[in-house]
């Protein structure tokens, strides 16, 4: 039986970082990873883009490799495995294309257990007239930005920098930015790799639907262990929620070596990924 608070975290917290290179490789010293898990289940959490795959320069580029989706469906079989993406929840589940798994879109704020169970804010995300009013506003403002493209999610809007050319990034951050300021209370601001994103103004983020799915779910800590795989800064709130509770593993490339993350190991690319979850497969 789970006790409340067993994955609770009360708040997200940025101290206790370290920068990447200072963590021991999840490969490399997988047997220290084996040892955290210890002899509990593992419930395993991921990212889609720049984890599962490798970034792209459109998001409707990405494509889940066959291997990938093997060794996910394997995973599934034996232990809990959702995918916490930043994605549509039905775009990143019919890009996975697997079921059981447990999907979650819009960095946590569509999620939707097996059974139907949603968290208590869902009924509050109906309230769309504050994304749609920044989402023509950034649309007029951006038009003349080559590169630029807007996503308008079902409850979140990201706009890409990713194929804007390096002198007008800012201007880019900028736009958005004050359109925030113009919608603010209703929405927040999100920053992750090349993209700005407004979300509903509630305290919510992807470590926060971790904890939900394991608590609605029932797991104990004693006999199953969260793991996330995630790339991006948003990813950090699930790191740091999982302390002392989890493990987080963070993607990052030679460019990122020094940024600082509340993970527990590294990996490089999404083809260590792999490595690490065929190492789980055959562990248990």
């Amino acid at each position: 039986m789970l006790l409340k608070g067993d994955f609770l975290h009360n708040s997200f917290y940025t101290d206790g970082q370290n920068p990447v290179c200072a963590l021991p490789s999840a490969i490399a010293a997988f047997d220290l990873f084996q040892n955290r898990i210890s002899q509990r289940r593992p419930a395993l959490f991921l990212d889609f883009d720049g984890t599962l795959t490798p970034i792209v320069p459109r998001p409707d580029m990405a494509r889940l490799s066959w291997a990938a989706r093997t060794v996910l469906a394997a995973l599934a079989e034996r232990c809990l495995v959702a995918i916490i993406s930043g994605r549509d929840r039905l775009e990143v589940e019919n890009l996975v294309g697997l079921p059981h798994l447990i999907y979650a879109g819009s960095h946590g704020f569509d999620v939707i257990l097996p059974d139907g169970r949603v968290p208590e804010h869902s009924c509050l995300l109906n309230d769309q007239a504050s994304l749609d009013r920044a989402c023509s506003t950034l649309r007029q403002r951006l038009a003349s930005i080559p590169g630029s493209l807007i996503e308008r999610k079902r409850f979140t809007i990201a706009v890409h920098s990713r194929n804007v050319s390096p002198e007008h990034v800012e201007t880019v951050k900028s736009i958005v930015r004050q359109v925030f300021e113009e919608e603010h209370p209703a929405v927040k601001l999100m920053r992750g790799k090349m993209v700005e994103e407004l979300q509903p103004n509630m305290d919510w983020d992807k470590g926060k639907a971790v904890l939900w799915i394991l608590e609605t779910l029932n797991f104990n800590s004693r006999e199953v262990i969260p793991i996330f795989f995630g790339d991006d800064v948003t990813d950090e709130h699930a790191f740091s929620r999982l302390r002392n509770h989890g493990i987080g593993v963070v993607v990052a490339g030679k460019t990122d070596q020094e940024r600082l993350t509340c993970a527990d190991f590294r990996v490089e690319n999404s083809d260590e990924v792999m490595t690490v979850l065929r190492c789980l497969q055959e562990c248990f």
